[in-house]
């Protein structure tokens, strides 16, 4: 499976395919530092990113490999297991990603006007906007892995079905990404977002087992 894995890696960056979506993520966090923005808003905003950002990612990372590659990768090791690597490649590219923008949108934040940096539970809030920042990244390649072949092998309707899925999950109040996010920016103590990664992990686990299985039928 390591094999795999690197194999799927080398393919994304030797193609370039990962330049836009990336380059669309790098933009939405950079949209997202207003002055005075605060350490719970902050994150949160990046958690919220991270939907589209990372959904459109794991597509490209789905979708991207030459029809011939992929066959002979499939019947080497099994269009599953291709699938699944290519799945873990997008899940952890997308990780890199989250802990690069968490750790900008946490140093371009301040504090609250007039309130001591001392005074605030800095701990607490980075480990709960954290958490959700982990929330989005799960959700977003959640989402990202159903609007991909061979679940939607259309290239124009699954870009348009992870754009609105993307803003119907960021606002929809049942939403663990929504959830998330307003946890982190609530002016009150902190809440770690146990129910919410709970969700999302079982989002991802469905969306993820499924489009594994659908490549395993498509063969």
């Amino acid at each position: 499976m390591s094999a795999l894995i690197r194999y799927q890696l080398a393919l994304l960056l030797r193609s370039q395919r990962w330049l836009p979506p990336v380059l669309f993520f790098a933009l939405l966090i950079v949209a997202g530092v207003f002055g005075g923005q605060q350490y719970g808003d902050s994150l949160g905003w990046c958690a919220g990113m991270l939907v589209p950002g990372a959904g459109w990612l794991t597509r490209t990372v789905l979708s991207g490999e030459p029809a011939a590659a992929r066959a002979c990768a499939s019947a080497a090791a099994g269009p599953r297991r291709v699938q699944g690597a290519a799945l873990g490649v997008a899940l952890g590219v997308g990780a890199v990603l989250a802990v690069v923008a968490g750790v900008f949108e946490w140093t371009m934040s301040s504090p609250p006007p007039g309130v001591p940096l001392s005074t605030l539970p800095l701990g607490a809030i980075a480990r709960d906007g954290g958490a959700g920042i982990v929330v989005g990244l799960f959700v977003g390649v959640a989402l990202g892995a159903v609007c991909a072949p061979p679940v939607l092998g259309r290239p124009a309707t699954g870009v348009l079905v992870l754009a609105a899925a993307s803003i119907v999950l960021l606002v929809a109040p049942w939403s663990p990404i929504n959830a998330a996010i307003r946890g982190a920016a609530s002016p009150g103590p902190t809440v770690f977002p146990w129910w919410e990664l709970a969700a999302a992990l079982l989002l991802l686990f469905l969306c993820g087992g499924a489009v594994v299985r659908s490549a395993g039928r498509a063969a």
